[in-house]
């Protein structure tokens, strides 16, 4: 049993789209990081994505042929709201869906990871073509929508009904932040003006041990729609000052008791991070903590570092997206056998 280290090509868009590597450029990049698997985003990457060519899936397979990574998962989105008037019927979203297991079998790939808010309607009419082509399709569980939110939570009930192991989750390490991203306070800061006094009330919420999303009253015919007490609101001098507080319920201090109950359905995790400091560490999050427990646990699976700093770096400064993942990388390879001798450890403790 063993964490294994994957790259989710989400991190690396910048280089792949202004940085001008393309495909083959980003994906030989994570290659000579010395990491194991890939993710894909085929809506981005693959010219026509499920209409997609031979000639482009060719030009797939050739490249994956010169660069052998496992591939990991497809990283894909239902686009229920494509018209003005209506969400997709339910239909509607089955047959997108469907073209994207087929496609995702055609590259190779076991996984699809299905955005947070897709509606679990779809998996019962899917499941059958999903086990004939062997994908697996996982829920991603993000901050923001934990395991408690209620689109969530119907995700889970209705995978828990069906029991089949080509339903399950991706959970994200952004609900386990113990801090509030800092390159995300400074951009608000710097570009927005945003009060100092909310960012210290925001800032002391994560030191007290929970977060927001927790602290904050729901609406209750609105899970996301929070209502900010009196004491954080009467520093409210601009738009701006509310908008910073509302992001914040996106950062979230999940327990990681969460863990041990959901692992059997998880298939893979993103390693989400905004900040690899000069310490070698996530500023928001303890990979080490998450580690020991993954490996207590005795998951066998990718954590894919999955990098979000880049839309808060600062107007004029360069998006260094190849080396926050290189750090992020040799951050995990630091922490991958963390809590693996936990028990010999205490046991040769206990002898003494």
């Amino acid at each position: 049993m063993t964490i294994k280290k994957g790259v989710s090509l989400y991190s690396l868009q910048d280089a792949y789209g202004r940085g001008g590597l393309g495909l083959e450029g980003v994906v030989s990049a994570v290659e000579d990081m010395g990491t194991q698997g890939i993710e894909i985003l085929s809506d981005e990457m693959i010219r026509g994505a499920a209409r997609a060519s031979e000639q482009t899936l060719a030009e797939w397979d050739a490249i994956m042929e010169r660069h052998p990574l496992e591939r990991v998962s497809n990283d894909i989105f239902i686009n229920s709201s494509l018209y003005k008037n209506r969400w997709l019927t339910t239909e509607e979203q089955v047959e997108l869906l469907s073209a994207d297991l087929r496609l995702t079998h055609r590259l190779g790939i076991p996984l699809v990871r299905i955005v947070s808010q897709t509606d679990p309607a779809v998996i019962r009419p899917t499941l059958p073509l999903a086990e004939k082509l062997g994908i697996t399709m996982a829920v991603e569980v993000h901050a923001g929508m934990s395991f408690d939110h209620p689109m969530t939570a119907a995700w889970i009930k209705e995978m828990k009904e069906v029991d089949n192991p080509h339903v399950g989750l991706v959970v994200d390490f952004g609900i386990y932040c113990q801090r509030h991203p800092r390159v995300s306070t400074n951009y608000f800061r710097e570009t927005l003006g945003v009060n100092e006094d909310v960012i210290k009330y925001i800032d002391d919420i994560f030191a007290s041990g929970t977060d927001p999303r927790q602290v904050f009253p729901r609406n209750p015919d609105n899970p996301d729609d929070y209502q900010f007490p009196e004491e954080l609101s009467r520093h409210f001098h601009t738009f701006q000052d509310r908008f910073y507080a509302m992001m914040s319920t996106g950062y979230e201090n999940t327990p990681l008791d969460t863990l041990d109950e959901y692992l059997p359905y998880i298939k893979s995790f993103h390693g989400k991070f905004w900040e690899v400091t000069d310490e070698g560490e996530e500023y928001s999050i303890d990979y080490g903590r998450i580690f020991t427990r993954l490996n207590q646990l005795g998951f066998d699976g990718y954590v894919c570092s999955e990098y979000e700093g880049q839309r808060f770096v600062l107007p004029g400064e360069p998006i260094t997206d190849l080396e926050q993942v290189r750090r992020h990388q040799d951050l995990m390879e630091r922490h991958l056998n963390d809590g693996k001798n936990d028990g010999a450890d205490a046991a040769q403790n206990d002898g003494k």
